[in-house]
């Protein structure tokens, strides 16, 4: 790839991943390939993702190729190609849309409240003394 092309797709995804749109919600399977995406090194080919989702997900090529399409149609990643080879790169950022999917649930289904939302994840078992003491720096840390 020539500079001139990589300094185009270099400007493009500045431009796109500032305008990610983190109030979408992704369906389970996007969220899977965002997470592969996320998690590994940019840039991914089909190929690869293929390798590493579409032998545990038995999906076939036409399939993945349909997600990532919605991933790059919702903003949440780009592409570009490279001689016979499709590449993707993550636009949005994880701690951003794992925050705002979070705080979503916490205010959905807590009323917002922290202290809820622990007490319905921990309900049927007790604290250690090492738990508590970690959450009471982390308290004590905000």
């Amino acid at each position: 790839m020539d500079d001139a092309r990589e300094a185009d797709i270099t400007k493009e995804y500045l431009y796109r991943s500032e305008l990610v749109d983190y109030s979408v919600n992704l369906p389970e399977s996007e969220f899977e390939i965002m997470t592969i995406i996320w998690q590994g090194e940019p840039p991914f080919t089909t190929a690869k993702l293929m390798k590493i989702l579409g032998e545990k997900k038995n999906w076939k090529s036409p399939t993945l190729i349909s997600f990532l399409t919605r991933l790059e149609d919702r903003g949440f990643i780009m592409s570009y190609k490279k001689g016979k080879e499709r590449y993707y790169i993550p636009l949005a950022d994880r701690d951003a849309y794992i925050n705002r999917v979070t705080a979503d649930f916490v205010n959905r289904y807590h009323g917002g409240s922290l202290i809820k939302l622990l007490d319905s994840m921990y309900a049927d078992r007790d604290f250690t003394d090492e738990e508590i003491d970690e959450l009471i720096i982390w308290l004590k840390s905000r």
